[in-house]
């Protein structure tokens, strides 16, 4: 189960959004800050967007908590983190984040289907 977070996060951090893809659920939805993104395309303008506002930017989980794990869906709660640069000053923030996996059937990989993050 720790092994899809690190996937994951090294994926955000390639700053390559087909890396991210290819751990998406086709139909994966996000929820970030009141905002949802339902689609490829627009969960690539969000990933993008962050990449272009925090330049050479960090991102990892950390307090995973596992509360539902059986042979086709995982459902965890963490903490994301993030570091950055913002118009040339250093920030960092950090979150609270609900992942949902499922099982590809036809691979035995876990994609991440839904992912609701908030400050």
């Amino acid at each position: 189960m720790k092994e899809i977070f690190m996937q994951y996060d090294h994926a955000i951090n390639t700053h390559d959004f087909e890396e991210v893809a290819r751990l998406l659920h086709e139909k994966a939805v996000f929820s970030f800050n009141g905002q949802t993104f339902a689609n490829r395309e627009q969960l690539k303008m969000y990933h993008d967007n962050f990449w272009n506002s925090v330049k050479e930017s960090k991102f990892w989980h950390t307090d995973v908590n596992w509360i539902q794990v059986d042979s086709n869906t995982m459902v965890s709660t963490s903490t994301y983190n993030y570091t950055g640069y913002v118009d040339g000053n250093f920030t960092e923030g950090k979150g609270t984040s609900t992942d949902v996996f499922v099982k590809n059937k036809l691979t035995d990989e876990w994609l991440l289907i839904h992912e609701h993050s908030s400050k």
